[in-house]
């Protein structure tokens, strides 16, 4: 039986077949925006705004030695424990408690010594001819998420043969991120979970938390596009030099340093050409990123005239948060090429029953499929669950189940799966047992809608 990562200091490798690289990019925006309003209380500065594009990329490594890994903490390692603190106060409305300073710091020190088990840099394995081009595929994080928090989901999907831009919103909805020098506010380079007392409105404005997410929503869809169109510009238009080479957010030290770094990333970049298909992009995400990504799906281009429309092929939604999505909101039976889309829930979501009610409408009216898995948790589809030495075990057959479920339904073998081919789907009509449950068996999946794959 594998060690509990906190004993191992190791999550779990992933499953498939490929070895798993990782390298940290981060690019100008192609184009910049900002909200007008809430502004930052201390510096006045618009709060909600375009800022670099960064990611982390897990893609099919051509490596044959062991994983150096890396940390699961990203930088800034303890502006983002301080970003959990803010976050964790918010949950609980306290504004200075010290239980919460404790709690956060006390997971600073343990995740600190986590590492990703993943090859750092390594070169991209080249496709065979018969698999062609590696499909690309977008995450967007949840709140309180960060690049890493969920490793596991991404670099199982890249072992698979799928390159995987893990995104870092810089939305304020993550526990911390790295500013570039001119976009410091407030602590200077780092912008932390922003809460409600850190901002400010203009008199007449709608100053709820609810409007808040709903600008933070279009923050997150304009870097969704953003991160599509720059990685594109960076791999097939040869634009290798000034800013779109450079890694803002490097971990390195000195300028010699970087600019090593720098070399490292191009020579990465030219061994990509030719080997992504951009025409084969899958949307991922959780919580508030799969609400991002079901938004993206029923709107059009922010920009379309400098972040033209995405070519999604693909979308999965984890437990999709809607609440930011606003109403009504756009129908999507008014995007004939709408692409097929798989919601897995928790069953929290589901029996969250306004909620579930109009998610339902949304992914019938798709064409889409919705399932919801017993034991899941919200927090399941992350890597928290594994830092539990009491339920890690447990916590890995369900990501388990959510890959395979994930990896079928992006190969189109989703009604194939024994999970879900003699099963009848409910229609969104929740049928509980004599206990009162959806299921009583841990990694059961409940069918509610089967839709175009």
């Amino acid at each position: 039986m594998p060690l509990p990562p906190l004993v191992s200091s190791n999550l779990p490798s992933a499953t498939g077949p490929y070895n798993v690289g990782y390298i940290p990019l981060s690019h100008k925006p192609i184009s910049p925006f900002s909200h007008p309003q809430p502004l930052f209380t201390e510096t006045t500065t618009p709060a909600l705004r375009v800022h670099d594009i960064g990611y982390s990329v897990f893609y099919p490594a051509d490596s044959k030695k062991g994983p150096k890994g890396v940390s699961w903490v990203p930088q800034p390692f303890w502006g983002v424990v301080k970003g959990y603190e803010l976050f964790l106060q918010g949950k609980t409305g306290q504004a200075s408690s010290r239980g919460m300073r404790w709690l956060a710091s006390t997971l600073g020190y343990i995740a600190g010594r986590l590492r990703i088990p993943v090859h750092p840099y390594a070169p991209l394995l080249p496709p065979t001819a018969s698999s062609g081009k590696y499909p690309l595929v977008i995450f967007s994080h949840g709140l309180a998420g960060t690049r890493h928090t969920y490793s596991q989901f991404c670099a199982g999907l890249a072992s698979e043969g799928y390159v995987v831009l893990a995104l870092e919103h810089k939305d304020g909805s993550g526990p911390a991120v790295c500013l570039s020098a001119e976009e410091g506010n407030g602590d200077g380079k780092v912008l932390h979970y922003i809460r409600q007392g850190d901002i400010k409105w203009a008199s007449g404005e709608d100053k709820s938390l609810t409007h808040f997410r709903t600008l933070q929503l279009d923050i997150r869809s304009r870097e969704i596009y953003e991160s599509y169109h720059t990685f594109k510009n960076l791999i097939t238009n040869n634009s290798l030099e000034g800013n779109n080479a450079y890694n803002l957010l490097s971990e390195v030290g000195d300028n010699k340093e970087k600019e090593k770094d720098v070399e490292k990333k191009k020579a990465w970049i030219d061994n990509l050409k030719e080997k992504v298909d951009f025409e084969d992009l899958k949307l991922t995400g959780h919580s508030f990123g799969g609400g991002t990504v079901l938004h993206i799906l029923q709107t059009p281009s922010p920009d379309p005239t400098n972040l033209p429309p995405l070519p999604i092929k693909h979308a999965i939604a984890l437990d999709p948060w809607l609440e930011p999505i606003p109403l009504p909101s756009s129908s999507t039976k008014s995007h004939p090429a709408m692409p097929p889309i798989l919601v897995i829930n928790s069953i929290g979501f589901t029996e969250w029953s306004n909620h579930f009610k109009r998610l339902v409408g949304m992914i019938k009216s798709a064409q889409g499929s919705l399932v919801s898995i017993v034991g899941v948790g919200h927090q399941s589809f992350s890597d928290f669950p594994l830092l539990d030495p009491r339920s890690h075990n447990s916590a890995k057959l369900l990501l388990n189940k959510i890959h395979d479920l994930s990896t079928a339904f992006l190969q189109g073998k989703l009604n194939e799966m024994v999970d879900i081919k003699d099963k009848k789907a409910d229609n969104g009509e929740l049928v509980k047992n004599e206990n009162g449950k959806l299921g009583d068996k841990e990694g059961e999946v409940i069918v509610h809608l089967i839709g175009k794959e």
